[in-house]
């Protein structure tokens, strides 16, 4: 018991009231943001990949991942951060809801149809630090690929064992190369590229945290690693952290939005969003 309270300890708490919106009697609804504020890089990282606080200032929701749980099972979303919501301010991308702070991340959700009644965050340093606690993942990269400025170098196709810093560079990639005929060469543009990825490498981290068990030491490691990466609503309890550890995921989906729209990163919901969350059970009462 002193062990959980020693870990609970090391959460920290988000500013934010949940209380509104979730109208789902029989299940929850998690939202996951991979937070990019440069206040905290990984160990090790090379400043010029990522910026300083003066140079991107503030925090946005790189990564935004739901995970409804119900009696009949679990559906996990990976949400598009440019898709255009509905904030306090007007229309404007899901990734600077998160400038608004987390209530302003909740609220754009819920207009979309997204309720959130447990919210968890995690930025740079944390996700790469629960990555290499969780003893690296094993993921399947399609071709060789890089990215300079996010720090991805993966010079072989097939299956990888990546460690944090590499999972990290995965899924903030935006401009990838890949490798072609010995020449590195521009990937066609993908606007679902870093939800997939995201997606990619959260299957793989389910994984290694369902295998932890039968590796005392390493589910310690990644407890006491979780612990003083994640940050979490008032009203969420190790308990309920770990009833969504323990949760049976399929593979994560990216949600259908429209194409972007001209040169911009704009992408908006349409009939097929709509059609995806009502089939996932959301429903959210602004």
């Amino acid at each position: 018991m002193a062990d959980v309270a020693v870990l609970a300890a090391r959460i920290d708490r988000i500013d934010v009231d949940l209380s509104g919106g979730a109208g789902d009697a029989d299940g929850r609804t998690w939202v996951l943001a991979g937070l990019d504020s440069r206040d905290r890089l990984p160990a090790g990282a090379d400043v010029s990949q990522f910026g300083t606080p003066d140079d991107v200032p503030g925090a946005r929701a790189d990564v935004i991942v739901v995970v409804h749980q119900t009696d009949a099972g679990t559906t996990a979303l990976s949400v598009p951060r440019d898709l255009v919501v509905h904030t306090d301010h007007g229309p404007d991308r899901l990734a600077l809801a998160w400038l608004e702070g987390p209530q302003g991340l909740a609220d754009s959700l819920c207009r979309l149809g997204i309720p959130t009644d447990h919210l968890v965050t995690v930025d740079l340093a944390g996700f790469a630090a629960v990555v290499d606690a969780a003893g690296g993942l094993d993921v399947e990269v399609p071709e060789p690929v890089r990215d300079r400025p996010a720090g991805l170098q993966v010079d072989e196709a097939g299956h990888q064992h990546v460690d944090g810093a590499t999972a990290l560079a995965l899924v903030r990639s935006r401009h990838p190369e890949h490798l072609v005929d010995g020449t590195w060469r521009a990937a066609p543009v993908d606007p679902d590229g870093r939800a997939t990825a995201a997606g990619t490498v959260l299957d793989a981290l389910v994984d290694q945290v369902r295998g932890s068990p039968l590796r005392p030491w390493r589910l310690q490691s990644l407890a006491w690693a979780a612990s003083g990466a994640l940050a979490v609503d008032p009203d969420t309890s190790m308990a309920d952290l770990a009833g969504l550890a323990r949760a049976e995921l399929d593979r994560l989906e990216v949600l259908p939005v429209d194409d972007p729209v001209g040169d911009t990163l704009l992408r908006r919901p349409t009939a097929a969003t709509t059609a995806a969350l009502a089939a996932a059970g959301l429903t959210c009462d602004p």
